[in-house]
């Protein structure tokens, strides 16, 4: 069974498997929940320490695991940032790293944000100290809301819209890292993808949400807005090249259906779709396969930047000849769309992150 389809059945779906698999997981579920409330208790009451970086540091986080948009909203931050003068870093704890030790995320924010300090370890503290002699002087902790060892000056919580709550259980019993109610300690909660439900459900998670986190912190809404599209050879494209053209869609993240409706939207028409595990590299006869099948139908490859910093896009070598390799000459069937944040007041976020400066 992939990891998608259980991340269907986790968060409420899947008929009667889900159902079993669910009920198998509920206490186990239950039981984490309480430990880590438990733990962020224990940094809160100062029974565990946690390190400080001499700078301001802003965590980008979520409560459930997956995809809620923390790269673009940190990439979305590091243009702030910039514009206020400052030097942002950016802490990668190295999630699942590449099986040639690099990271998607690394890469990405690298490609995305060049010159802006990465500093890629699962030990935060550690990541921020060499990120600070690197000359960062604001750091950006992405998916920092469980890292708890270093000290956060803002919490910045993203909520997906389209699967706030993960099933309604922590892992494993569901698909969240804390309960619910812990989103009452973030000084920020930012929802996402807004615009991928009716504005009726809209409103009603809104209210979910203020009935945990009350009045103090700022509540913003924020979609996620496709801004660029290009192909592997470097050919800028306008979005409007995706309206009646036939793709075979290949990705490697946590919600590949999210992608997919985004590309709908483009007005592209989706023949085939591989949706491999988050982080994952993508194996070469599976890019071979989309491209044999995009050629077949007369369409073209469309995946992800994230997917796109893994190392199976890299340049293939010179006189390649393995059926399962890509060559040089498939780089212009080859697309990728680019995908922003873009939040409702941003006069509000950029106020608020003003304020720890």
């Amino acid at each position: 069974m992939d990891e998608h389809a259980i991340r269907t059945m986790l968060e409420g779906g899947g008929g009667p498997a889900g159902s079993a698999l669910r009920a198998l997981l509920y206490l186990p579920g239950k039981a984490y929940g309480l430990a880590m409330q438990g733990r962020r208790f224990a940094y809160r009451r100062g029974w565990l320490e946690s390190g400080t970086a001499g700078v301001p540091v802003i965590s980008i986080g979520n409560l459930t695991a997956g995809g809620s948009g923390k790269t673009p909203m940190t990439l979305l931050l590091v243009s702030l940032l910039a514009q206020m003068g400052r030097t942002p870093g950016i802490l990668l704890r190295g999630y699942r790293q590449s099986e040639a030790g690099g990271s998607d995320e690394a890469t990405l924010y690298t490609t995305l944000a060049p010159g802006v300090v990465v500093a890629v370890d699962p030990d935060r503290c550690a990541g921020a100290e060499r990120a600070v002699a690197a000359g960062a002087d604001v750091l950006l902790m992405d998916d920092g809301f469980q890292h708890l060892r270093l000290h956060r000056n803002l919490d910045i919580v993203l909520v997906d819209a389209t699967a706030p709550w993960g099933g309604g259980n922590t892992i494993p019993g569901g698909l969240l890292r804390e309960p619910k109610s812990t989103l009452r300690h973030a000084g920020m909660v930012v929802v996402t993808r807004s615009n991928q439900i009716s504005e009726t459900d809209l409103e009603r998670l809104v209210r979910d949400i203020r009935a945990v986190i009350g009045d103090a912190a700022p509540l913003l809404r924020a979609v996620h807005a496709p801004a660029r599209l290009y192909s592997l050879d470097g050919e800028r494209l306008p979005l409007t090249a995706l309206a009646g053209r036939p793709v075979v869609v290949l990705s490697g993240i946590a919600r590949p259906e999210a992608f997919e409706k985004t590309l709908a939207e483009l007005g592209a028409n989706i023949v085939q779709r591989h949706a491999l595990p988050d982080h994952r590299d993508i194996p070469p006869e599976t890019l071979r396969a989309a491209l044999d099948e995009a050629e077949r139908a007369g369409a073209v490859v469309v995946t992800t930047e994230k997917d796109r910093a893994k190392a199976v896009f890299s340049e293939p070598e010179e006189g390649t000849t393995d059926k399962n390799k890509w060559k040089s000459t498939d780089a212009g069937r080859l697309w990728i769309v680019g995908v922003d944040q873009r939040v409702e007041d941003e006069a509000l976020l950029r106020q608020t992150v003003a304020a720890l400066l």
